[in-house]
């Protein structure tokens, strides 16, 4: 089971924390009057900080925020895996049908 942003699936919660939150690096916004750029500067598998650093050089302001991932509803190599097992078994069955018939009708 993986965890999924926007389009992609990611093995690690941090791998999609950091995925959620790279998009977020170099925006600018807007608080109040002033702009500033946004900056990550540590990610875990439940939290990003971020900093914004105000365009005219005053204090920055520090922001910690929790991101849950959601599971991943994509199909990944797991369920193809499973899906090839689930066909190969409905081919043994037929097999194995065919099989018996061949040797019920002599």
């Amino acid at each position: 089971m993986g965890w999924q942003v926007d389009g992609a699936c990611y093995a690690t919660r941090l791998q999609a924390v950091q995925a959620s939150v790279s998009s977020e690096v170099g925006k600018v916004v807007n608080i109040g009057t002033a702009a500033y750029v946004v900056d990550v500067t540590a990610t875990t598998s439940t939290s990003a900080t971020f900093v914004y650093r105000r365009v005219t050089g005053t204090p920055d302001i520090t922001k910690v925020s929790t991101i849950t991932p959601q599971p991943c509803g994509l199909l990944e190599w797991e369920d193809g895996l499973q899906l090839a097992w689930a066909v190969v078994a409905v081919w043994l069955a037929a097999y194995g049908l065919r099989f018996l018939g061949r040797i019920a009708s002599r």
